[in-house]
């Protein structure tokens, strides 16, 4: 499309001029025009040769990145060293499933009792909190990927924690965190499969195995219909594994109201405490092995082991005995060697759980000489604290810490208002600079020095793009930006019409946001317009009037503001924040049609006023901005129309596709990422806008408008194309601001470190508390060790 509008208007352009060079200032968007659809087509088809989409060999891929993912966070949580928990199980309540004799084992049995004694691989792991739930079951994963033959199911561990089971489908829940974790399988399938990711191929075909832990971390109001949703997307054949505890399983089944749900053909286990020789044995080998001066410390712990003390009960659990080896068992260079005695004289189980849980997050940011921590053990606390109590709310329905969700701890107004200051900023800023560039290079003896006459393309624009971000309070707040920041004498009449600018100019937003997002107007019922809209274009009239006797304004803002009342757009089109792959232009007919009639529609103001204003207003004082004879005021119209097109086409056609498409899971390489993409929309915007509109006003100049400014040179011509970047920067990158998540992590980030004293490289904070084994990882989300841990630091006082 661009072109072969870049070459009509090349063509245009070169007999109306003498200078050939005029030609040559409507080409460069031509080549770049090609350049960017020949870019976008390339990078499509190498993408779609370069995935396999093969069923099995997706599911042979697959199981490489689960070992991976697996083996590396055993090896950061230290499952291995000195050794592996001696974790054994037995039967479960009759119950609670179907199948309870034959199950029990121990230790690396997992994975053979599954395959050899588990009919129709179906199994319940149940365990007391702390008891090695996970740990087994990632044990089992290891198990099972290490005797998988090639194209067989693989299994993925999925924690429960992030399902919000009144929101969303289970199956739907699995292929979206699937694309998030592994995110090759967000790539589209074979034409076979419709619409579907492979991540929804191998669920459709059974190639994963769904691993469920921690089906007592939801809310106890919505297990029982968890577990009916669980039995709808896993019934009797597939296989399946789910963990909880036994008293939350089952309260599931025994829902208050209506029918139980209960998962057929279950096979149940339940985890054993560890005895107390088994305890022992670890704990003096990970201090050096019986009969060493650092295991000597242990003598007073060993010897109430198996006895009804306070510290043997809570060593029973593998979880407290982690976290006991942690605190006591400092590694080489870590400090003085502390005295587990104490644990002694903890008066019951709850102190003993207590002070481990506390005395963890002490001795994970404790000095170590190859691992320097560069917060505070305090400052790291504190930030701990915050993560946790927000989890526990679940503003995001999610008990799961992601860069791009961390918006929620914000005031949702915040992000699109500060969005709207920074338009507004670098609109006047823009405009500013282009303005006397313009008069120091090619000075124009018609153009007026005064701010009044300069302000309006950067203001404009800025006002529009805020509306766009926003909605009408940005839009607002970002045209009284501009006002305060450019007006230096500013009068009661300026800052008035400034005032009712900034209304206007938030319509249009609002409403170039509806047509590109696909509104539907309802002109005639009034009923349901928004109230919002039309008490802005009313109050920005009613400012028009004592500034400067604005008709123009007067008759543009009451009717933007009974259109963007009636397309009801305000917020419209704005998806939730997520990391993002890569730009991409999508075109579509209807598209393109709501953009140009966006356009048009807007375009009317001006030719409203023209034939309108002095019936509505009258009086020689009057001032007008579009020209009195009606063919002038319709072809103004018809310009305002092109420019307010091009930015719906732009806002409809630039859009980022998620990051299921096949970038890094790191959660860092997806912010540089997304603020990479972010980028490029801008970059694309400026190109794709400004070609556009200096096309426009070059065919403006040739059909000889009373309106277009500058003569005949070539570079009057070629300063049509740099006065279009304004617009097109601000356009880009309000549309890039509505769809990267980085720009509002970028928000909650500076929030965060006022507010609550977060660190301000969030990022390598959350890292390093994976590396210090506070925090674990899967894909690019993190979540607490252990929910015990997460409640602990919840409940605690700063």
């Amino acid at each position: 499309m661009l072109l072969g509008v870049g070459i009509a208007g090349a063509l245009l352009v070169a007999p109306r001029v003498e200078d050939p060079a005029a030609v040559v200032a409507a080409l460069p968007p031509t080549l770049a025009g090609a350049y960017l659809a020949w870019s976008a087509y390339r990078a499509d088809r190498v993408e779609a040769a370069s995935a396999p989409t093969d069923p099995g060999v997706v599911a042979d891929r697959l199981a490489v990145a689960v070992r991976r993912q697996w083996e590396a966070e055993a090896q950061v949580r230290r499952l291995a060293d000195p050794y592996p928990l001696p974790v054994g199980w037995r039967g479960a309540d009759p119950d609670l499933a179907e199948v309870t004799e034959g199950l029990g084992g121990r230790d690396g049995e997992i994975g053979a009792v599954f395959a050899e004694r588990v009919p129709g691989r179906r199994l319940l792991v149940l365990g007391d909190p702390g008891s090695g739930k996970t740990l087994l079951l990632v044990r089992l994963v290891l198990a099972l990927i290490e005797g998988r033959a090639a194209g067989d199911p693989v299994p993925v561990l999925f924690p429960l924690a992030s399902w919000d089971p009144a929101a969303v489908d289970l199956r739907d829940w699995m292929e979206r965190k699937l694309v998030q974790d592994y995110t090759e399988l967000g790539a589209a399938a074979p034409g076979e499969y419709g619409e579907a990711t492979l991540a929804g191929m191998l669920l459709d075909r059974r190639l994963v195995l769904p691993v469920l832990d921690g089906f007592d971390e939801l809310p106890a109001d919505t297990a029982g219909l968890a577990l009916h949703r669980i039995g709808e997307a896993l019934p009797y054949g597939c296989g399946l594994v789910l963990s909880s505890r036994p008293a939350e399983y089952r309260a599931a089944l025994r829902p208050r109201t209506g029918v139980p749900a209960r998962l057929s053909g279950m096979a149940g286990i339940r985890l054993e405490p560890l005895g107390a020789d088994d305890v022992a044995d670890y704990l003096l080998r990970d201090a050096g092995g019986a009969g060493t001066p650092a295991a000597e410390r242990w003598t007073s712990v060993v010897a109430v082991l198996g006895t009804d003390a306070p510290v043997a009960r809570a060593l029973s659990s593998p979880l407290m005995v982690s976290l006991a080896r942690s605190v006591y068992n400092p590694r080489p260079g870590e400090g003085e060697l502390p005295d587990p005695g104490e644990l002694v004289r903890c008066p019951t189980r709850t102190a003993v759980e207590h002070h481990l849980l506390d005395a963890f997050v002490e001795a994970a940011y404790r000095p170590h000489p190859r691992r320097p921590c560069r917060w505070p053990t305090g400052q790291a606390r504190r930030a701990l604290r915050f993560l946790a109590r927000h989890m526990e709310r679940g503003l995001d329905g999610a008990a799961e810490v992601a860069w791009w969700k961390v918006h929620h701890a914000v005031p949702p107004a915040l992000p699109r208002v500060l969005a709207g200051v920074l338009l507004g900023v670098l609109g006047w800023l823009a405009e500013g600079v282009t303005m006397e560039l313009r008069d120091h290079f090619a000075p124009n003896p018609l153009s007026d020095p005064n701010w009044e006459e300069r302000g309006g393309l950067g203001v404009a624009a800025a006002g529009l793009c805020g509306g766009l971000v926003g909605g009408l309070a940005a839009g607002v707040a970002t045209t009284v930006l501009c006002v305060a920041a450019a007006a230096p004498q500013p009068t009661a009449e300026l800052v008035l019409n400034r005032l009712a600018d900034a209304g206007v100019l938030a319509l249009v937003g609002v409403i170039v946001s509806g047509f590109a997002f696909g509104c539907r107007p309802s002109f005639l019922r009034p009923a349901d317009w928004d109230g919002r809209a039309v008490l802005t274009g009313v109050t920005a009239a009613a400012l028009y009037v004592p500034a400067f006797h604005n008709a123009c304004g007067t008759v543009c803002a009451l009717f933007y503001g009974v259109v963007a009342g009636a397309i009801r757009a305000d917020g419209m089109g704005r998806d939730p924040a997520r990391p993002v792959a890569r730009l991409r232009w999508r075109w579509s007919h209807r598209g393109v049609l709501m953009g140009l009639s966006g356009g048009i529609l807007l375009g009317s103001g001006i030719l409203a006023e023209g034939l309108l204003a002095d019936v509505l207003s009258g009086g020689a004082r009057q001032e007008y901005i579009a020209p009195p004879d009606p063919f002038e005021a319709l072809w103004a119209a018809e310009q305002v129309a092109a420019v307010f097109a091009v930015a719906c086409l732009l806002v409809h056609g630039l859009r980022m596709v998620p990051v299921d498409l096949g970038t890094s899971v790191d959660g860092r390489a997806l912010l540089s990422n997304d603020r990479r993409v972010l980028g490029s929309c801008v970059l694309t915007a400026v190109v794709l806008g400004a070609a556009m509109i200096g096309v426009q006003g070059s065919l403006a100049k040739l059909w000889g408008s009373t309106r277009a400014w500058g003569g005949d040179a070539a570079g009057d011509y070629l300063w049509l194309y740099v006065v279009g970047l304004i617009p097109a920067l601000l356009t880009g990158l309000a549309t890039g601001i509505r769809q990267a998540a980085w720009s509002e992590y970028a928000v909650a980030r500076c929030y965060l470190v006022l507010r609550a004293k977060l660190p301000l490289d969030l990022m390598a904070f959350l890292a390093d508390a994976h590396d210090r084994g506070v925090l674990r990882r899967t894909g690019a989300v993190y979540q607490f060790r252990h929910i015990e841990l997460q409640h602990r630091l919840a409940d605690s006082e700063p």
